[in-house]
């Protein structure tokens, strides 16, 4: 019984620290940097930026490297012209 319950709790430990180091990981995935909106800009202007969701002034996006980030953005009337190009 006794080596019942040492496996038990190698187990559950084994577990924990798995679990541990998959949440880390899966929350690094998600993580977005935020970024200035003149930056955002220039980055557009070069081809850097391959995606982009506007929600409301909230822009959230992912570079070309594969990199997130956040910005919001002013009152920009030319700021979808410039995602289109």
């Amino acid at each position: 019984m006794n080596n019942l319950v040492k496996n038990m709790v190698i187990w559950l430990v084994i577990a924990l620290v798995l679990m541990t180091v998959f949440n880390q990981f899966s929350t690094r995935q998600t993580t977005q940097t935020p970024m200035e909106y003149s930056q955002f800009i220039d980055e557009v202007k070069q081809g850097r930026i391959a995606k982009v969701i506007i929600e409301g002034r909230t822009l959230k996006g992912t570079k070309a490297d594969g990199r997130r980030f956040t910005t919001y953005t002013p009152s920009d009337p030319w700021m979808v012209s410039d995602l289109l190009k």
